[in-house]
């Protein structure tokens, strides 16, 4: 046998006696998936700044935010102190009491009850500037004339939304259902993490209830003879403006005006960031 080929067989066996460890350790070895974090807040540049000053704004719904930031940014803050205008959307158990300290928020949408849970003596730093109308939230139903009993309620698939700070869509359903006992106990809860999968579930009966306002979309026709309403008004759910601000309130109110008149319309609930909507 010539003396090369040995060599050549040799150093080929050596090669593989000192990759083969290395190839064991990356057969072993399992790739993460990259996650990619929920992006909660929307930030442009103020045109013609006069100042570095931030103003910073959270509401629980990211409905039209690219255009309600910038029309911050091109128009009512224009040529003002203000360099950056941020809009946040993150869920509502994210908010706290230090969160709101430390980030200064100069104007932000919540209900009366929240905030002071929050911030019991708000009013020292915070003014209500513009509230939105009160409404009406109903259970829809595929049965006519259903009166909500712990009979009725028997073997039902009951749609919720998973979001504990939701009034119409977990608090205040929800303990309208614990005033009926064993009923309760007998019904099957099923959470949704926004309005829009809540609904399409219960329009193609997969849900026998849900509770939900009655002007979402796609249930503005539902008959009559299928919802009742809960005994329940929503709370006050307001714009409060940061005192120090307190000069901008003419032009904001106008312009917020606009804005809530239009999200009312498509009012279709979701957290936060998914559903597009107030809750």
């Amino acid at each position: 046998m010539p003396r090369n080929f040995v060599f050549t067989i040799l150093r080929l066996l050596i090669a593989s006696l000192v990759l083969l460890p290395a190839m064991v350790f990356l057969s072993q070895q399992t790739i993460e998936p990259m996650v990619l974090k929920e992006q909660y807040s929307y930030s442009c540049k103020v045109k013609h700044a006069s100042g570095k000053k931030h103003f910073h704004i959270y509401m629980p719904t990211n409905w039209q935010v690219e255009e309600f930031a910038q029309t911050l940014c091109d128009t009512l803050l224009a040529k003002q102190s203000f360099e950056t205008v941020t809009v946040s959307w993150q869920p509502r158990e994210m908010l706290s009491t230090e969160q709101l300290f430390s980030d200064n928020y100069a104007l932000f949408l919540n209900r009366d009850y929240a905030l002071s849970g929050l911030l019991p003596n708000w009013d020292d730093f915070y003014t209500a500037i513009l509230s939105l109308p009160s409404y009406q939230i109903s259970w829809f139903s595929h049965q006519d004339n259903m009166q909500l009993s712990a009979n009725s309620l028997k073997n039902k698939r009951i749609g919720l939304l998973e979001d504990k700070r939701s009034e119409s869509g977990y608090l205040a359903p929800m303990s309208e259902l614990k005033q009926f006992g064993h009923g309760l106990e007998n019904a099957q809860l099923v959470f949704y993490p926004n309005r829009e999968s809540l609904v399409n579930d219960f329009l193609a009966e997969k849900l026998d209830i849900i509770p939900s306002v009655g002007h979402h979309g796609q249930l503005k026709r539902w008959p009559a003879s299928k919802t009742q309403p809960l005994q329940h008004v929503s709370s006050t759910l307001s714009w409060y403006l940061n005192d120090q601000y307190a000069d901008l309130t003419p032009s904001l109110v106008t312009y917020l005006q606009q804005y809530q008149s239009r999200l009312l319309k498509v009012h279709t609930t979701h957290p936060y960031s998914l559903d597009k909507g107030l809750r």
